[in-house]
């Protein structure tokens, strides 16, 4: 159970990092950068001290090496909406939202792999497309008060404009991007385990996938410091190192928990408490405010996440 316990507080450390950089107006790309340059050196010192250990190589093949590719460009990429929905949205609706993510991977395994859901999850299943929509609801800000408090020329009367005509439309977009980001992820890892899990040990790959993150990143950074001098200052380079560190410990420790304990606990605990923990720390440390739909999105993925875990 503590390995389950610093599985959530390292997904939630990730969540305030994010936070605290958006805050400080730090880079992204180089912040991420580093954070997959931090977990690829944490993972390379862990196997060569028996960290870990590794059942079985790596078998690579032109279809594994794209298949480990394009999952790092999608983990850099998925990682880069994040923290932009975190800016624009708030900690609390961009983690939901990635949480609740993992309704894309149940469907790909119906409608791919023919793994049909039971019944409990078909209802979870469409339980998390509605938290998605209630929590990617953003509300735009107000139109401000004419100068010195006066009327404006246009009477009072209710407005009839359609509800959707006051959505924060880019708060929305950039969630739906963390939402099939997150849930990319999830599939990808899926078809690793599908096509080669068998034969490829998964640690291996990760660390295949996190290298390929870390070089896409390492261009973009190099390509526009040599044409605008624009390096990564040391603050990102610190708290890039930081956000590395969490970012592998959320895997380890997730890893570690599922040895100890049944998958259909700790995959919805997981989930669950790493939704109420976010959402907590973004109204009580940032300030964050979540509107009605919001709060009943997140009660509604909690409830989405058990019955997908059944």
């Amino acid at each position: 159970m503590i390995f389950l316990v610093f599985a959530v507080a390292s997904s939630v450390t990730i969540g305030m990092i994010f936070k605290h950089a958006s805050r400080q107006q730090l880079d992204r790309t180089a912040l991420l950068t580093v954070n997959y340059a931090a977990a690829v050196a944490v993972a390379v010192g862990l196997l060569a001290v028996g960290g870990r250990e590794i059942d079985q190589g790596l078998a690579l093949s032109g279809t594994l090496v794209a298949l480990g590719a394009g999952t790092g460009a999608v983990l850099i990429a998925g990682f880069f909406v994040l923290a932009w929905a975190t800016e624009v949205a708030g900690m609390s609706l961009a983690i939901g939202v990635m949480r609740v993510s993992v309704v894309v991977p149940f469907l790909a395994s119906w409608g791919v792999w023919g793994e049909v859901p039971s019944p409990a999850q078909g209802v979870g299943m469409v339980l998390a497309m509605g938290a998605f929509f209630l929590l990617a609801h953003q509300r735009s800000a107000p139109d401000p008060v004419p100068a010195g408090g006066g009327a404006t020329t246009e009477p009072t009367a209710p407005s009839r404009s359609p509800v959707w005509s006051h959505v924060d439309w880019l708060a929305a977009g950039v969630l739906a991007l963390t939402f099939c980001a997150g849930g990319a992820i999830d599939v990808l890892m899926k078809t690793f385990e599908e096509g080669f899990g068998a034969e490829n040990s998964r640690v291996l790959f990760l660390l295949l996938a996190f290298g390929v993150a870390f070089l896409v990143g390492a261009v973009i950074v190099v390509r526009r410091g040599l044409r605008d001098g624009a390096w990564p200052t040391l603050q990102t380079v610190g708290w890039g190192v930081l956000l590395g560190l969490a970012n592998y410990a959320s895997l380890e420790f997730l890893l570690r928990a599922i040895e100890g304990l049944p998958g259909t606990f700790v995959f919805p605990a997981n989930n669950i408490a790493i939704m109420v923990l976010a959402a907590l720390l973004g109204v009580v440390v940032w300030g964050e405010r979540l509107s009605r739909p919001n709060r009943i999105g997140l009660g509604l993925g909690c409830v989405a996440l058990v019955l997908l875990g059944l």
